[in-house]
């Protein structure tokens, strides 16, 4: 019987490439590059035409980036017909860890976890790990890459929006849902691996500690290029907000999301924002250009 899937979900800029290549250092684990066709392609029933899946599917930009051919995938599904959405969704999956030599699936795609509720649905035996970084860290990263949140204010909204998500619809999923800080995942890598092992049911594996060098080749040229450090051993910070955030802009992100930042037990440097800050954080949130982030 197959194994249930998993989903690496999280706000983006929190780690989940470098988690990813460690589930993907384990003999039996295969996770492709993101996926977002699960929630794209889906057309609103749990029945789905398998031509049209497959025709779909074929030119969807993500799947091209697996670099796996959809006749691989048309022979994990009937000819044709009308099937469950779930069983066309589960097929390029199962081609993919075939051609790795692998039994288990799983998926990255961060932005998922505005959609765990769906996938909750679609495959009742899934679980989910949240992956959540400290939203003042994730700030500075987007500063960093051309895509994202440019001011504090937009990239504390959006990192709350999400870990927010993420946390609701967790507590409804029991055993199937786990959190994991990134910070405790780059300080003791190997007790972050054993207890993601636990939680999926996966026997073990010290080949996963090697992910730097096993799962190397399977990083996107994208990827590596908005993720430098990713094929390096990691660490906790490549920027910090303590040292590298300006206080203002520390006290606008905490205004937004500072109950948050509490929940994972990050440190908050103003528990109690002036009006001013507050103000800021609400012009910002409206798309003034307040609090700008600046790159390196």
């Amino acid at each position: 019987m197959e194994e249930a899937p998993f989903f690496i979900v999280g706000s983006a800029r929190s780690g989940t490439t470098l988690l990813r290549m460690m589930l993907n250092a384990h003999p039996q684990a295969a996770i492709p590059p993101e996926s977002r066709f699960i929630v794209e392609l889906y057309p609103g029933t749990d029945q789905i035409d398998v031509e049209h899946y497959l025709e779909v599917l074929g030119s969807h930009r993500q799947f091209c980036s697996w670099q796996l051919p959809i006749d691989l995938v048309a022979a994990e599904l009937p000819e044709s017909g009308t099937i469950p959405y779930a069983a066309a969704a589960v097929a390029p999956y199962r081609a993919f860890a075939k051609s790795h030599g692998k039994q288990r699936w799983g998926d990255k795609t961060p932005r998922y976890v505005l959609d765990i509720p769906l996938l909750a649905r679609l495959w009742p035996e899934a679980r989910f790990i949240h992956l959540v970084r400290d939203g003042r860290n994730v700030a500075l990263s987007y500063a960093d890459v051309p895509f994202g949140p440019k001011t504090v204010s937009k990239a504390a909204r959006l990192w709350a929006k999400r870990v927010r998500a993420g946390v609701e619809a967790g507590a409804a999923l029991g055993d199937r849902y786990i959190e994991i800080r990134y910070e405790d995942f780059v300080t003791d890598p190997e007790a972050q691996a054993r207890l993601l092992c636990s939680f999926l049911g996966l026997e073990y594996d010290a080949q996963m500690l090697e992910y730097t060098t096993r799962s190397r080749g399977q990083v996107l040229p994208r990827a590596s290029k908005y993720n430098p450090h990713v094929t390096e051993e990691p660490i906790a910070h490549t920027r910090s907000w303590e040292t590298d955030m300006p206080d203002g802009q520390v006290g606008v992100f905490e205004a937004i999301a500072g109950d948050l930042l509490a929940l994972f037990d990050y440190p908050v440097r103003h528990p109690k924002p002036s009006l001013a800050t507050r103000t800021a954080a609400g012009l910002g949130s409206a798309g003034l250009p307040i609090g700008r982030l600046h790159g390196r």
